[in-house]
């Protein structure tokens, strides 16, 4: 494989699999925003469990993140600092800055981490009690086997048996890299977008969500947060203009009649080359 395929194939992956979570595991799987066909929900739940895991569990981490966002029950509150936001709270509640960078930068971690949790499932030690929170996702038969203990330690180990076949240490270095720019992409509206030295704060929201709009290329959108939680249903993010690829891919969905019941806020509506169709929310 070469260099320029190699990277070019980074690039494409990076960009596919963080829409995974945003305009999959987030927008369409934990707030409902939109509706899609069987086959773009599917592909759009893969690319997320790739990375972060089971959907189940991060639909549910993220609908307990909306009921008591900022408060001491949020499970990544900026209030305990901006580390356990980031990623403290994934590794033994630390929040302490050495610990978190030490894990934003291992990569694989948070595989580690499925794995040691899937292993204490097994060993009834740790109830799914994420499981409460996605009643709806626990009727589909892909949303239960990869919430099913060490299916996502096994989706990891299929990606390290291919980027060691393909490219040996280069290749898991390449698979490294995916990870650590994927893990941090996703953390980081945990911490930056709920911390106001690194954005606008939306007081009606509730919460202290802030609209990051720099942040808006790497996220697809999801780091206008403030908005987000002030229409926590609202497909589109970037409610006064902005970056948003999220919300031109659901719009692509929908013109091409692979995405309906679109949500909004009153008065908003979807553009008209997508399809003009009054949104309600």
């Amino acid at each position: 494989m070469s260099i320029e395929f190699a990277l070019a194939l980074w690039f494409v992956l990076t960009f596919l699999l963080a829409l995974g979570n945003t305009a999959g595991c987030h927008r369409l799987l934990t707030h409902r925003s939109y509706e899609a066909v069987a086959p773009v929900r599917y592909a759009l739940t893969l690319l997320s469990a790739a990375h972060a895991g089971s959907p189940v569990l991060w639909v549910g981490v993220h609908r307990v993140h909306h009921a008591f966002a900022d408060t001491d029950l949020d499970p990544h509150s900026t209030i305990k600092g901006f580390w356990y936001a980031h990623c403290g709270w994934l590794c033994s509640g630390a929040r302490n800055l050495v610990p978190c960078v030490l894990f934003a930068l291992s990569g694989f971690g948070l595989q580690f981490t499925y794995l040691v949790n899937d292993i204490r499932r097994l060993l009834g030690h740790l109830k799914p009690a994420w499981r409460a929170m996605c009643r709806d996702l626990m009727k589909e038969r892909l949303m239960v086997v990869l919430d099913t203990p060490l299916v996502i330690p096994a989706l990891f180990g299929l990606q390290l048996w291919a980027a060691w076949a393909i490219g040996q240490w280069w290749g898991v270095l390449w698979l490294w890299s995916l990870h650590v720019v994927q893990n941090n992409i996703s953390w980081v509206i945990n911490s930056a977008c709920h911390h106001p030295a690194f954005g606008t704060r939306v007081h009606d929201a509730g919460s202290r969500a802030c609209n990051v709009a720099w942040l808006a290329w790497l996220t697809h959108g999801d780091s206008y947060h403030g908005h987000h939680h002030l229409h926590p249903v609202s497909a589109r993010h970037a409610l006064e203009g902005g970056i948003d690829m999220s919300w031109l891919f659901i719009c692509t969905l929908h013109r091409l009649g692979w995405a309906t019941d679109v949500k909004l806020p009153a008065g908003m509506a979807m553009p008209a080359w997508a399809g003009r169709v009054k949104a309600r929310g």
